[in-house]
């Protein structure tokens, strides 16, 4: 494993609160035992901040006063009080509104969805704001360029700047993905395409810090393509260019994932190598699924199993028990 030596580990992992998309199921109370154990693990394996995620809509793991679902239990006190334990940080995720809605045929209001954020945004701050292991924010609502998502630059425009604002020595991150043949199918752009339409996008937005592209958004056999045609972009507008890589299959002939299977060591390794050049950082999606030992999902333990022992090899100091 040790020709995998100069690829950058992964650091940044999700933490579900909540149904992130439709395609998971809904949030299952977990106990402190079982969320000390997954921070743990997650410790062993190097992660070192969390992207802390917590419903969507109405329902939320933190109690909001401004949403009508709140929970009763401070899941997000939880997650705060854990990070600090294992040295990690916390990234704080917006709650998509009606956001969602549009991956189930629905539609949603732009204005409605920032207006919202807002609110949102700022009852975190006021709640978990002065936690010391607070690293900053995510704007969850990803799109592959202007033209998708609805108008995503009514959010983009304002958002960050937003955040900014009311916490200017906080980071904000965004995820967009690849406007690939993987995703659009006959609507694809070519890598050169999205290199320029994110160019024109970034003209327009102040504020993002770091944008975290998704791996295989690209098809398998074209993804450097893709990191090194976007790289100059948000190195010409200081952004700090990191990948998300996923850890689960998708399908190479259609849009679509095979969400609950988890790729091979190998497999994880060759794409993080490829793309290695290009980035700062690696976060995947995600850790609960697809790495930590104990899941159930195809391949996870596996796949953990290799991923501990090459983290181990790579820097001795991780101490694996």
């Amino acid at each position: 494993m040790l020709q995998f030596s100069d690829v950058k580990p992964i650091e940044l992992a999700p933490l579900f609160l909540g149904t992130p998309t439709p395609e998971y199921s809904g949030f299952v109370p977990r106990s402190d035992k079982y969320l000390e154990a997954l921070f743990e693990n997650m410790s062993k394996d190097g992660i070192k901040t969390i992207l802390l995620m917590g419903g969507w809509e109405e329902t939320v793991y933190y109690p909001s006063k401004i949403l009508k679902n709140p929970s009763e239990i401070d899941w997000y006190a939880k997650a705060f009080d854990l990070a600090e334990k294992f040295g990690m940080e916390v990234v704080l995720h917006g709650v998509p509104y009606k956001f969602n809605d549009l991956f189930t045929g629905g539609k949603w209001d732009p204005k409605e969805e920032l207006e919202m954020e807002k609110k949102i945004y700022k009852e975190l701050n006021e709640l978990y704001g002065n936690r010391k292991n607070f690293w900053g924010w995510y704007i969850p609502h990803e799109a592959g360029d202007r033209t998708h998502r609805g108008d995503i630059m009514i959010l983009l425009r304002e958002l960050p700047q937003f955040l900014k604002k009311m916490t200017p020595n906080k980071k904000v991150a965004y995820a967009p993905w690849f406007t690939s043949r993987i995703t659009l199918g006959d609507e694809a752009t070519t890598p050169e395409q999205c290199a320029t339409n994110w160019d024109s996008m970034l003209k327009e937005i102040d504020g993002i810090d770091i944008c975290l592209f998704q791996d295989t958004t690209a098809p398998e056999d074209e993804i450097e393509e893709w990191f090194a045609a976007i790289t100059p972009v948000f190195k010409k507008h200081g952004i700090e260019l990191w990948c998300v890589a996923e850890l689960f299959p998708r399908f190479q002939d259609k849009p679509g994932i095979d969400l609950f299977r988890s790729v091979s060591f190998e497999y994880l390794m060759g794409k993080m190598k490829t793309v290695n050049p290009y980035v700062e950082k690696f976060a995947c999606w995600e850790y609960e699924t697809h790495l930590y030992p104990k899941s159930k999902n195809p391949g996870a333990k596996k796949l953990n199993e290799k991923y501990r022992e090459w983290i181990k090899n790579r820097n001795p100091l991780i101490e694996i028990l």
